[in-house]
């Protein structure tokens, strides 16, 4: 499953094992700003499941919430090097 989310593009696959297990995974990439290298993400197994839809709907969720985090990281980021002459 591929989607777009926020400003990235995420793959969601689930890896078939030997052993009939579906481990989800994810592979996040940043869509690149003007002049930026295009960078990337790889989850690794992030956790195992009987059937493979479970497996891509966590990898999903799991997707999501790292963009989520990664956004709020970046924005406070940002903030923090706007702000002008408040200290606490």
């Amino acid at each position: 499953m591929q989607f777009d989310y926020r400003h990235f593009h995420i793959d969601c696959r689930a890896r078939h094992a030997d052993e009939g297990m579906y481990y989800a995974r994810a592979r996040i990439t940043r869509v690149p700003q003007s002049g930026e290298h295009l960078r990337s993400h790889d989850s690794g197994d992030i956790d195992a499941f009987t059937n493979e839809a479970d497996a891509i709907s966590c990898a999903r969720a799991w997707a999501m919430e790292w963009c989520d985090e990664v956004s709020k990281a970046v924005s406070k980021g940002t903030s923090k090097g706007t702000s002008k002459g408040t200290s606490k």
